[in-house]
């Protein structure tokens, strides 16, 4: 009989202790990690207009996640377009324009290039895609 009053005694001693301090243990339920979830990848279709050995625009911006569809456009000849690193090629005539896709997963900046020779300047005036 000594023991169970000493059981009682300690016990609320504890719990006053705990709940004095501030303490008290809650058990939650593990929750599950919150989901990020991203817009849906969009199409930008974007035309680049060829003349007299330059492009425009030269300077492309677009988002990662994006698809996009570039059509290239040649008003005075024939140009071959080039985005080596990512792994774009056409080319284009004044008849034919070329349509190419790709889809922006990386950022970072794209030398375009136009394929032509124009002369040593002309490889100085080439673009660039930018995905941010």
């Amino acid at each position: 009989m000594k023991l169970f009053p000493r059981c009682v005694l300690a016990i609320i001693c504890l719990l006053a202790g705990l709940a004095e301090a501030g303490t008290v243990p809650v058990v939650r339920p593990p929750q599950k990690p919150a989901s990020v979830t991203r817009p849906a990848s969009k199409v930008r279709n974007i035309t680049v207009v060829a003349i007299e050995g330059k492009i425009y625009p030269d300077v492309i911006r677009v988002r990662r996640g994006d698809l996009v569809r570039l059509t290239f456009k040649a008003k005075d000849g024939t140009y071959g377009v080039k985005i080596p690193d990512l792994g774009v090629k056409g080319k284009a005539t004044p008849d034919h324009p070329v349509q190419v896709e790709f889809a922006a997963t990386s950022e970072g900046e794209y030398e375009m290039r136009c394929t032509k020779f124009w002369g040593v300047r002309h490889w100085s005036e080439n673009g660039k895609i930018v995905v941010e």
